[in-house]
């Protein structure tokens, strides 16, 4: 009975946890990544081929059993999320782009998400054999999850503007418990997997973390980025949507492990943003810098 239940409820507290998201969406934060192209298409590139240039070199530096590689693929191909908008707040980055980004990535995920994942997986040797993901059904359900809440969280926030403006914080608190208590249910049913997990998997994330955040922030100085582009960008490569490649594990893979080790990353990612976080309000305020 738990495992249908967690199955149900997994991707349906996601898609309210995405609704309240785009409580916080305007047309108007679209619209500027169009007339700012640039910060768009470098974030898009981090996120759809450093990410997974950066999983493949762990995997083949550390030899990573093929679960941990899964995880590592599933985990870049992830959008990223909530947790990355926050991260760029407190910087003083870019907010409306890190927010624009997160949404429109996770609109892409349907498109994306299942056709990279099972082309990577066959590139594991895992296609065929422990794991494989259905490409229709995952494309529907991240459908469901990332495209239509969002669409239903705007035309909320257009049509009772102040309501939405009022309330969303409340609703973001309280969703986002319900999901962590979701989770904290997830834990204990796999409880006996824990501890082969803090090792080698807890090593292997924690270096996708640290090394996707430097190179993100890295690129988008090279590119000539603003000082608040380049930090927002830096928590939008190393920040994914770790809830998404969880409900995608469980109830696509069929793999609690899989998504034990997806709920690890979104615990240790927080490690070094921390850091990192730390390092930018030790310096000088990036409204401060000169923009290039």
């Amino acid at each position: 009975m738990v495992e249908p239940l967690i199955n149900l409820l997994l991707p349906f507290m996601l898609a309210l946890m995405t609704l309240v998201m785009g409580m916080t969406l305007e047309a108007t934060h679209f619209t500027r990544l169009l007339r700012r192209p640039r910060p768009l298409l470098l974030g898009l590139a981090l996120q759809w081929l450093l990410l997974p240039l950066l999983a493949w070199g762990l995997i083949w530096l550390l030899a990573l059993p093929p679960l941990v590689a899964a995880a590592l693929v599933l985990i870049t191909a992830a959008p990223g999320g909530a947790t990355s908008n926050l991260f760029s707040f407190l910087a003083d980055g870019d907010t409306a782009l890190s927010v624009s980004l997160t949404a429109l990535v996770g609109l892409l995920a349907p498109l994306w998400m299942p056709v990279v994942v099972m082309l990577q997986l066959g590139w594991l040797g895992q296609h065929n054999a422990s794991l494989a993901l259905p490409l229709g059904p995952a494309m529907a359900q991240l459908a469901l999850i990332c495209i239509v809440p969002v669409l239903v969280g705007m035309a909320v926030r257009r049509r009772w503007c102040a309501w939405a403006k009022r309330h969303q914080p409340r609703l973001k608190r309280t969703v986002s418990l319900m999901f962590l208590l979701l989770l904290l249910v997830l834990v204990a049913r796999h409880r006996e997997d824990l501890p082969s997990l803090f090792s080698l998997a807890a090593l292997a994330m924690l270096l996708l973390c640290t090394t996707a955040l430097t190179a993100g922030y890295g690129l988008a100085r090279l590119a000539g980025c603003t000082e608040t582009g380049c930090r927002s960008l830096a928590f939008e490569t190393g920040i994914q949507n770790a809830a998404i490649a969880i409900v995608v594990a469980y109830t696509q893979l069929n793999s609690g492990e899989l998504a034990l080790m997806a709920l690890l990353y979104g615990i240790v990612m927080n490690i070094p943003a921390l850091l990192l976080l730390g390092w930018f309000r030790s310096r000088q305020p990036a409204a401060q810098w000169r923009e290039a």
